[in-house]
């Protein structure tokens, strides 16, 4: 994927600078708050290569990625407003929320961080590796307990970006809140006074509404400093007048007074759970993943928060989630083995293995919105979940709702048995309802697509042959330089080895200059030219790697002859190499040649391995 493209694409279809007022991203989307959502052109960024869906709603305009989002909002060309304030079609509450989930998606990383750490060494636990009384126990808790106890000031630094203000100076008001030293004289015996005042004795370990409030005063404060004071010493009375400012206020009055709420607002769910659990829980994980649909699901994180704050569990948002990505994990097991298209069932079975794992998005716009009829049974299988989860009084000490989690719930048993309910009518409902006719059916041969002549797979590959046998190959990749091709497993990159980065094959060189291996453009480089990424005009993104951890040597065996962005033709020298210098570093100078948009094709397959193969020769096939 040409992240830098399709970045430069969505920036220009939803209106440009003018018209974003902020855009973030979460683990699969990017969120954008826009002055005007009808300038957005909608259907013009469904129809880009690399955008999964799109939501609009609650006040923002999401474009699904996936978990290349990342990559994709780094290349924007730009991320922070321009335009007016919030459009006045707006109504409040959609305003609300999404200044609320404005804030908080920033934080979900480090959120889910410290999540799954305490998730590992809870399991670590279980098995007997490490003990709650070990070193190493010990140092990892504390280091998963700073995602946590450190959250007013990461939530002060995400606030006062949001609202325009020094971001730094919102992270400074959220460390007031959790100074070791203020807290201790805030329990010492009698209390502290401020101004003659008594501080309420009140602790603010992992609170949002606090922070949130206090910043949200503050910004007054700011603005009215910076339009009194005169240029020549704003840098320094404007910030200074803020915090004076916003102290006694915050510690005397906002701070109390949100955790007074966020109290209340615990209270209300822990009441809902107590005396109304099963509907309550029933209504969560039959709904969960409309709210994720919607976007509307990170509105819920500050009141997750000051649950696990307040009682140390969380009953009702966690458990609901983890049983909406039960049931699209068995929606997408399901459709898989049911259709006949083979990109359709690679793509479901991906999705039910990322869904268990706690990320949605893929399967739920990939397969049970595509397929629309599974909705139902998603909704069915998470309500009867639910029910079972609130009889049984589930709940879980962790933020984050996966399957590798688990082992955290209060009883791993019934969280089993609930989650297997919604998993096996999500599932049968997919399997009995969706029919052959719903499921796509583009899986038909295509003719050979290389250059002038017909190509077949030597006879190197006879497993991959069988495999093909009634198909034929779409797409050629030509070796990029002589050597002798072997297995990308067999590397010592793990990173490669294992796949991850996908399939292809490498090359053991025995010249020191890289070719282009099709015509096409350089779509990346890298910082020390040891590799480059490259876009083919059917579509292939080839990454070709030169040595195993060559980055280290910044770029002093190197030298790139093209750039980011240039055309190129089949055969033109790209790079040159010197593999002695690699070699006197202590490096091996294997190159790695992967397709990294393996997922978009059938399958790419090696047409040579173990044997020498000059430049220019067929090196893999794509499907």
């Amino acid at each position: 994927m040409d992240y830098k493209q399709l970045a430069n694409e969505i920036y220009e279809n939803v209106g440009g600078g003018k018209n974003i007022q902020h855009v973030t991203h979460c683990a699969t989307r990017l969120r954008f708050t826009l002055a005007d959502d009808k300038k957005a052109d909608s259907e013009a960024i469904k129809q880009l290569k690399g955008v999964t869906g799109l939501v609009q709603g609650n006040g923002q305009y999401q474009v699904i990625i996936g978990p290349d989002v990342s990559s994709v909002y780094a290349q924007l060309p730009t991320t922070e407003t321009t335009a007016d304030q919030s459009s006045s079609d707006q109504s409040i509450i959609s305003r609300l929320l999404d200044f609320i989930a404005g804030c908080f998606t920033p934080m979900i990383a480090i959120i889910a961080a410290g999540g799954m750490l305490q998730v590992v060494l809870s399991l670590l636990e279980l098995s007997g590796i490490l003990a709650a009384t070990d070193d190493t126990y010990l140092v990892l808790y504390q280091v998963s307990q700073a995602a946590f106890f450190f959250i007013p000031v990461y939530l002060g630094n995400s606030v006062a970006k949001r609202l325009k203000i020094d971001p730094f100076l919102g992270s400074y008001v959220g460390a007031i809140f959790v100074m070791p030293g203020l807290t201790a004289l805030l329990s010492q015996e009698g209390g502290i006074t401020l101004f003659g005042l008594l501080v309420p004795n009140v602790s603010y370990n992992a609170s949002v509404l606090p922070v949130l409030l206090s910043v949200w005063v503050m910004s007054y404060v700011y603005r009215f400093a910076d339009r009194i004071l005169p240029n020549s010493v704003k840098f320094i009375l404007r910030p200074l007048i803020a915090i004076i400012v916003i102290t006694p206020l915050a510690l005397l009055l906002i701070g109390p007074l949100g955790v007074t709420i966020g109290n209340y607002v615990s209270q209300f769910l822990n009441y809902l759970t107590n005396n109304f659990g099963p509907l309550a829980v029933l209504f969560m994980g039959a709904f969960a993943q409309l709210l994720v649909m919607t976007g509307m699901h990170t509105t819920l994180t500050p009141i997750l928060l000051t649950s696990l704050a307040t009682y140390g569990y969380d009953d009702l948002i966690v458990p609901g989630m983890l049983l909406g990505l039960a049931a699209e994990a068995a929606i997408c097991l399901a459709a898989g083995i049911k259709a006949k298209d083979t990109e359709f069932k690679q793509v479901s079975f991906s999705s039910a293995i990322t869904a268990l794992m706690g990320v949605s998005e893929p399967a739920l716009y990939g397969v049970t919105l595509r397929l629309k009829k599974p909705i139902v049974g998603m909704i069915l299988g998470g309500a009867a979940g639910g029910l079972y989860f609130g009889l049984m009084k589930i709940n879980t000490p962790v933020v984050i709702a996966s399957f590798v989690a688990l082992p955290s719930y209060s009883s791993v048993f019934h969280a089993l048995i609930g989650s297997l309910i919604t998993f096996a009518i999500a599932f049968t409902y997919t399997w009995l309802m969706v029919k052959d006719a719903d499921f796509p059916n583009n899986n038909q041969p295509q003719a050979v697509k290389s250059g002038a002549q017909d190509v077949t797979p030597k006879a190197t590959d006879v497993s991959s042959e069988t495999k093909k046998e009634q198909s034929a190959i779409e797409k050629i990749v030509v070796s990029p330089l002589k050597g002798t091709a072997v297995p990308l497993t067999e590397t010592n990159d793990q990173a490669f080895a294992s796949l991850a980065l996908g399939k292809g094959i490498a090359v053991k060189p025995q010249d020191q200059q890289v070719i282009a291996p099709f015509t096409g453009q350089v779509s990346a480089v890298f910082p020390g030219n040891h590799a480059i990424g490259l876009t083919s005009t059917e579509g292939i993104e080839l990454l070709i790697h030169i040595g195993i951890d060559t980055v280290n040597m910044q770029g002093s065996a190197f030298e790139r002859l093209v750039n980011e962005g240039d055309q190129i033709t089949m055969g033109e020298t790209l790079l040159h190499f010197d593999a002695e210098k690699i070699a006197q570093a202590g490096y091996e100078d294997t190159v790695m040649i992967t397709v990294t948009n393996t997922a978009d094709f059938l399958d790419v397959v090696a047409l040579a391995q173990q044997q020498e193969i000059k430049a220019g020769d067929q090196l893999l096939a794509i499907f």
